[in-house]
């Protein structure tokens, strides 16, 4: 490899094309310095690596960062060769970056265990103009429901700095937009971002929870009666490759959707009898007078839960999820 650049203090590596941060801890998590070097690598139009062991796991938080970014997790295993993190095809050093192996092909994801992914709950909720903009209900109705409890901090990087205070996160957002914070709850991480959108906030909420196999029907059904009073879209799923909020190293299958919940001002755009019709294995019309709302559950039928998601998102004119 190269010598290290002066520049960026974050980055062990800098080139013209990447910054390479190592880690090599058990959990890697999006600390201020990789929060901070992912800034910088985007400010600067270049590739953020991180340069992880081959038992290492990545929080949800950090996850998600290296996601957006398109930036890549980078696994050196036992023998001192490097592969994807994600994906398991063999990557080699090129004078600039980490870059994939000429021919190399991604390794098959195995198959999970039943209920063996990490539940993942992802919300947004449109706070329209003129209306009191109070963000982290979502978030305070995703962890009550995972773990029966409040959420416990916040903060701008991991670990959170500061105890849960829905108040100064509507203070933070406020003054600040577009804005993003990492919330944590007993047995749940996750983010929570606010953007002005139509004269309103779009608030998006990402959580990642307890194994699904651990939370009662009855808490997921509670879940989605809450969040129809308020929700846009909520999606809930299960992740084979997470396991208490730390995505494994190696090829896994995508997250798999259980259900869908279709807020009340969809419902309402297109009216009660189309989200009677929606085409989900089991669909069940919840809220109250003004306020409907379609639960979807996708456990069931002869398409598969990726097949009707994006059925029902077609439904009602959205894009499939990514």
């Amino acid at each position: 490899m190269v010598e290290p650049l002066t520049g960026i203090p974050a980055a062990d590596i800098e080139t013209a094309e990447a910054l390479v941060v190592e880690q090599f801890r058990p959990v890697v998590s999006a600390t201020p310095r990789l929060v901070h070097a992912a800034r910088a690598a985007a400010a600067s139009r270049r590739l953020l690596q991180v340069v992880t062991s081959e038992h290492s796991g990545l929080t949800y938080p950090l996850e998600l960062l290296l996601g957006e970014g398109r930036f890549d997790w980078v696994v050196r295993d036992s023998g001192g060769g490097h592969r994807d993190g994600a994906r398991g095809f063999s990557l080699h050093w090129n004078g600039s970056r980490f870059t994939r192996e000429p021919d190399a092909t991604a390794t098959a994801p195995a198959e999970p265990a039943p209920g063996s992914g990490a539940l993942e709950v992802r919300i947004t909720t449109l706070h329209g103009e003129g209306v009191p903009f109070r963000p982290g209900r979502a978030t305070e109705t995703v962890i009550s429901a995972l773990s029966d409890s409040e959420p416990t901090g916040w903060g701008a990087a991991e670990p959170v700095t500061e105890p849960w205070s829905a108040a100064t996160l509507t203070k933070l957002f406020r003054a600040r937009m577009p804005s993003e914070v990492i919330v944590t709850g007993p047995g749940v991480v996750g983010r929570v971002r606010a953007q002005e959108r139509g004269g309103g906030v779009l608030e998006e909420v990402e959580l990642s929870g307890p194994p699904a196999g651990t939370v009662p029907r009855e808490a997921v059904e509670k879940l989605a009666a809450e969040a129809a009073g308020f929700a846009r879209l909520m999606v809930i799923a299960a992740h084979p490759g997470r396991l208490d909020g730390v995505r494994v190293s190696g090829p896994t299958l995508p997250a798999l959707p259980y259900g869908v919940l279709i807020g009340h001002e969809l419902v309402a755009r297109n009216g009660v009898a189309h989200a009677g019709r929606t085409p989900a294995a089991k669909v069940a019309i919840l809220g109250g007078a003004g306020h409907k709302a379609a639960w979807c559950r996708l456990d069931g039928g002869q398409r598969t839960p990726y097949e009707q998601l994006t059925a029902i998102l077609h439904h009602y004119g959205m894009p499939a999820q990514g």
